[in-house]
């Protein structure tokens, strides 16, 4: 099928999280499966300095709320993908791609408006004309409404990557969108009186994805729906969940030039200098035989950062040693400034995004902890036990698919998982890993469990294939089979 997947991000040099690189590893994997597929997001500062697109004479009439602009599109292209790229600087040549400080940009909605409409007027123009629209978190969910005004001939599948952030802003702004006015009604895009961008597309897309099956169970409860578990539940014949993969060949650590030394699953000697080099780096007195700690995240409650942080002290009093990367709310930054001063040592904070950093801390820590409240999918777990460190992760959404737990008796395993949400479950998590960390064989024999798991996109695409020929009302065998409308705006 000939697929446009629209996103905000784009790994390397347009990323901010774990949607930049889907962006980057699944269409990719899509046309090696046989699929024809072109990306297309906000030409970034970043992107627009990479070199890896360039200027076209492609200009584009994009309908605003207040009339029409004229922009340039900018192509590049990676193997088999196409990449397209919408110009507008006062929109998106920009420090952040969201925004600085913690927060977004006041002019968010019109930035992303305006990228959505841009999207759906550049399908117009691609040659075959896409048969499928696939838009990703609020910053396109746009998109399916968009699609469904102009009664284009194509069919929209929507991703939810964290159903947190949901583009909801006040009814005021709806005008700013250039909506029919019975577009803002309770069954598109109205919310309690407010305009909420993801609640229109899980509406009125043909199909919704979200990125673990557990995921999908959780958002249709009232404790992980963040308001819209009704919604969802709604959808929940359209709903799939599928889990992320990897790009196995940009996450290799017998190749990746940012590891000191290389090392694979059959020779585990460069790790243990990847090791050595990752204590003198981060200035970590050596651990005189107990196990180092990573943590690369965003420094939120969400990602129970705060549960780390105050379990840290007990995990140093046992000898451990802990390594945090990354950057988020300035009360979480503090306190982990704060630790690490009362640490030296054995407590490490680097707060900033440093991809090769995270490289190296998966591929020198022992341990890669995620005390996450929440987690969609996650994709640090599957780096670190890619790289070897063994994933000590709270039992919620993606991390439940991902880390299957070490069982000693039976040798099977390759991660601790423990109670999501309380100091006392990351306990009891630290506890395993440290009982776990006593028993050398078992130790290497989880690690190797890990590294040798197949965590590439393989397992995904046959389940988005699915996904895309329902929408379009294929069975697997390509024929048309009879869907149900249950919204009248639909095509």
């Amino acid at each position: 099928m000939n697929i446009l997947f629209v996103a905000a991000e784009l790994a390397p040099h347009g990323k901010v999280g774990g949607l930049a690189d889907v962006a980057a590893a699944l269409p990719g994997a899509l046309a090696e499966a046989g699929h024809l597929v072109s990306v297309v997001v906000p030409l970034h500062r970043g992107l627009k300095k990479s070199g890896e697109f360039r200027s076209t004479h492609l200009e584009l009439q994009v309908p605003v709320a207040h009339g029409t602009w004229l922009t340039r599109v900018w192509q590049g292209r990676r193997g088999a993908v196409s990449l397209f790229a919408i110009e507008r600087d006062e929109y998106f040549d920009r420090p952040h791609p969201y925004g600085e400080g913690g927060g977004d940009y006041p002019d968010s909605l019109d930035r992303f408006v305006f990228f959505s409409r841009a999207a759906v007027e550049l399908a117009r123009h691609i040659e075959p004309v896409p048969e499928i629209l696939h838009a990703n978190d609020w910053h396109t969910a746009l998109i399916p409404a968009l699609a469904s005004v102009a009664r284009l001939p194509m069919r929209t599948v929507f991703t939810i990557h964290n159903l947190r952030y949901q583009g909801e802003f006040p009814a005021a702004d709806f005008a700013r969108l250039g909506l029919p006015a019975e577009m803002f009604r309770p069954e598109t895009l109205e919310f309690y009186g407010r305009v909420n961008l993801l609640k229109g597309a899980v509406l009125l897309a043909d199909e919704v994805t979200t990125v673990s099956p557990s995921y999908a169970r959780e958002i249709q409860t009232e404790d992980f729906g963040h308001g819209l578990h009704e919604v969802l539940k709604g959808r929940s014949e359209h709903l799939t969940g599928i889990l992320n993969g990897i790009d196995e060949e940009a996450w290799n650590p017998a190749s990746d030039p940012a590891l000191p030394s290389h090392f694979r699953s059959g020779a585990l000697s460069g790790r243990e200098e990847c090791r050595a080099a990752l204590e003198a780096e981060l200035g970590l007195e050596a651990a005189n035989g107990r196990p180092i700690f990573g943590m690369v995240t965003r420094l939120t409650p969400d990602k129970g950062v705060d549960l780390a942080l105050e379990a840290a002290e007990r995990l140093v009093g046992q000898g451990g040693r802990l390594a945090i990367l990354g950057t988020g709310e300035p009360g979480l930054e503090q306190a982990a400034r704060d630790l690490a001063k009362r640490l030296p040592g054995r407590v490490s904070v680097r707060l900033e995004h440093h991809e090769e950093l995270a490289r190296r801390i998966f591929g020198g820590a022992d341990f890669f902890l995620m005390p996450s409240r929440t987690e969609p999918c996650g994709l640090t777990q599957m780096y670190a036990m890619r790289y070897g460190a063994i994933p000590v992760v709270a039992d919620t959404g993606g991390l439940h698919d991902s880390v299957e737990p070490w069982e000693g008796s039976k040798k099977t395993g390759c991660g601790i998982r423990f109670p999501a949400g309380s100091g006392a479950g990351l306990g009891e998590g630290l506890d395993q890993a440290l009982a776990l960390w006593d028993e050398p064989a078992m130790m290497k024999s989880a690690r190797l469990h890990g590294m040798k798991r197949d965590w590439s996109w393989g397992a995904a695409v046959p389940a988005y294939d699915h996904v895309y020929r329902s929408s379009a009302g294929l069975s697997s065998s390509g024929r048309k089979h009879k869907t149900k409308g249950t919204l009248a705006c639909r095509n």
